[in-house]
């Protein structure tokens, strides 16, 4: 049977007790018009106890200069003073009352009246702060300093208000009211930002289960890993398979924080990925506050004997992992430069050999043609090389030893065969190459195309009665044998010059052939700056066909970048890498020769070798400054708990193992941890808000009614 039962004694309501369904029901619907009532209420309330940290010092200087109003007579039986002026949340609610909104009934809608004049207080206050960030000076920083971290100061602010509240419902002190207020303050905030931590690693255990969203967000990786190296002048061919799966999952823990990458820091990743590197965070943002708390950090592991702290060990192995590199790619090998230089000169001279033999060969065919003895058109050749020589003005330029060979031909005192004309060919090509003046050169280029376009004069007939040949009998047409020789003529001086012009195409051809220095071969003619590309891709040519020669140079350069990043005469087991020298020698050699030799992996391989050993042993301008709330900061505050204890610690038995080793653990453990937040060092930097700015307007409610700029009259 039911029954009404008391709800809130203060307010003399009751309720019915086991009341059917579809009146519990109806008394929700009908509650519906009270608490939006109470919703406008508490809304225009917070907002207005909010404006009073701006109305508040306005109306105490009115007061002050304003004359005191007539008391009422209840004011003059009671003495009280008639206040001159009502505090702007005071005529809120005054305005709030004439209006009809509602008021909280019961320490329920007391509380939550609480928490949501606190929520709409500091929301206002963000909103109106937000609108000023971009105001100079004091007042902008002031302004963004308020409107910072919203999220978090609104559960703060419902965190403080539901605290206090329920500590004024429960007859707590104004001492208690603050404390509550305060811890359900920093409750709020923190509860608001691990929801928003439970919430991304939500999104990626959903995208797990979802393998369509899932392949999406790999792809944006992708994606986002290709434009990155790209912009940093990585190629993303070179990416081997297991690299990338690497970069995609550090990549993809740093995207699902939420934060915005950093580009710079990424391809930072991709060189350590590369080079099986252990990377720290500092080693990939380089800012100084990081680099200077790692190596502070570094230097108390080393100072407190902690064998088990990675960060000194991660510097050694990296390192040492940058030398072992190039011990890889024949560093580690002995160095010889005569025997890699003579390697390197005997395959140029082999190559000339060969080369050579070849024109000997085309030059004995020619010679065994028949046509050899064919005659050639003596007068159309001297016709048409004196009509040129007079056009361009140049027969005064011909060496008389020509001009004589073609009076000869022109009186017909020599038999102008074509052996005549291919040895003429010959005289005139010496006389070119060792000839100085340009116009003499000249000269004799227009009678050597002379000499090329000369006809072969005309044959007698063989069949002069075109009677049916008879296989076997008709002997090749003389013109057609003519044509044969020359052609295998022009064969083989064509080889000639494509020898000739081989030697003279790179440096390093005519000093191997000269015997050149074997000592110092590689060094001069391909290493140095002096060689340019394009001679030493001549010779290249003739290298890489031989692998052995091959193998000479890259195991030269190699040893060379080992010397600069080293220092000449280190050893693997005692070098300190040095990217910048390395970063240098890559310099002088550059990409384009370094091509000629390498693969474009292994040209990346190198390059990452010298950014990384720069970032190794980058070293910031200034010091950093440990913040409070920092791990470093506490890291400190162990250690130094440690030095002042162990001067005790060593007096007592097992005092040191208990005492001051711990603490000398502890506090290397909170040094070198954010060390190893990988996924935090891919993001970029961005402003982050003092300590405690998302309990700031919160802070300002401590107290629920009893104190707090934001809090209720």
């Amino acid at each position: 049977m039911s029954r009404y039962i008391l709800e809130d004694a203060n307010q003399g309501r009751f309720v019915l007790e086991d009341a059917p369904a579809a009146v519990k029901a109806g008394q929700a619907i009908n509650s519906i018009p009270h608490q939006l009532g109470l919703t406008a209420r508490y809304g225009l309330e917070g907002v207005a106890n909010a404006a009073q940290i701006v109305t508040e010092p306005i109306r105490y200087l009115q007061d002050k200069l304003t004359p005191e109003r007539a008391p009422s007579m209840s004011q003059l039986v009671t003495g009280e003073r008639p206040p001159k002026s009502m505090p702007l949340g005071v005529l809120a609610s005054q305005f709030a009352d004439k209006i009809g909104l509602p008021s909280p009934q019961g320490a329920n809608e007391r509380v939550i009246g609480d928490a949501t004049r606190l929520v709409a207080g500091a929301g206002g206050l963000g909103a109106v702060a937000r609108t000023a960030t971009s105001a100079p000076g004091l007042a902008g920083k002031t302004a963004e300093y308020l409107s910072s971290s919203m999220g978090q100061q609104l559960g703060a602010a419902a965190g403080a208000g539901l605290a206090g509240g329920a500590s004024r419902e429960a007859d707590g002190s104004a001492l208690t009211q603050a404390a509550l207020s305060l811890a359900g303050g920093v409750a709020g905030g923190l509860g608001v930002r691990a929801a928003n931590v439970v919430g991304q690693r939500g999104g990626a255990v959903v995208r797990s289960l979802q393998p369509a969203k899932q392949l999406a967000f790999q792809q944006r990786i992708d994606q986002t890993i290709n434009v990155t190296l790209q912009n940093s002048g990585i190629d993303p061919a070179t990416v081997t398979p297991a690299m990338r799966a690497a970069l995609r999952e550090q990549v993809g823990q740093a995207l699902e924080t939420g934060g915005k990458l950093n580009p710079a820091a990424v391809a930072r990743l991709a060189d350590y990925t590369r080079l099986n590197m252990t990377p720290t965070r500092a080693r990939l943002t380089l800012d100084p506050f990081d680099v200077t708390q790692e190596q502070n950090a570094a230097k108390l592991a080393a100072a407190t004997g902690s064998r088990d702290a990675r960060l000194p060990q991660i510097a050694q192995e990296n390192n040492a992992r940058l030398v072992g590199v190039l011990d890889d790619m024949g560093g580690a090998r002995p160095a010889d430069g005569y025997g890699y230089g003579s390697t390197v000169a005997g395959t140029i001279r082999s190559q000339d050999e060969a080369m050579q033999r070849n024109v000997s060969a085309l030059y004995r065919q020619a010679r065994d043609t028949h046509g050899r003895s064919a005659a050639l058109d003596g007068h159309a050749f001297t016709t048409r090389a004196n009509q040129a020589l007079d056009e361009a003005l140049l027969g005064g330029a011909l060496p008389p030893s020509v001009a004589q060979h073609m009076n000869r031909i022109a009186l017909g005192e020599v038999p102008f065969t074509v052996d005549y004309a291919e040895q003429l060919k010959t005289a005139i090509g010496n006389l070119q190459r060792a000839a100085s003046d340009g116009q003499t050169r000249m000269a004799l280029s227009v009678v050597r195309r002379a000499l090329d376009d000369t006809p072969l004069q005309a044959a007698p007939r063989v069949n002069a009665g075109n009677l049916p040949a008879v296989a076997g009998t008709v002997p090749p047409s003389p013109a057609a044998l003519g044509r044969q020789s020359i052609d295998a003529f022009t064969q083989a001086r064509q080889a000639a010059r494509d020898r000739f012009a081989w030697q003279e195409s790179s440096p390093a051809i005519g000093r191997a052939l000269d015997g050149a220095n074997a000592d110092t071969f590689i060094q001069q003619n391909i290493l140095s700056k002096a060689a340019g590309f394009e001679g030493v891709a001549r010779v290249a040519e003739a290298i890489n066909q031989n692998p052995a020669a091959r193998d000479a140079v890259r195991v030269s350069i190699v040893q060379h970048l080992k010397d600069a990043a080293i220092g000449k005469g280190g050893t693997s087991q005692t070098g300190n890498f040095s990217g910048k020298g390395m970063q240098a020698a890559l310099k002088d050699i550059g990409d384009r020769k370094l091509g000629l030799f390498f693969e474009p992996a292994e040209i990346e391989t190198l390059k990452a070798m010298a950014r990384a050993g720069s970032f190794e042993m980058f070293q910031p301008r200034g010091s950093a400054v440990n913040n409070s709330n920092s791990a470093a900061g506490i890291a400190a505050i162990v250690a130094g708990v440690a030095d002042r204890v162990r001067p005790i610690a060593t007096k007592l038995p097992f005092g040191d193992v208990a005492m001051s080793r711990p603490l000398d653990a502890t506090s290397v453990w909170l040094a070198q941890r954010p060390a190893q937040n990988i996924a935090g060092g891919l993001l970029a930097p961005s402003a982050q808000p003092p300590i405690g700015t998302g309990l700031l307007l919160p802070g300002m409610a401590i107290g629920g009614h009893t104190a707090g700029l934001l809090a209720g009259p």
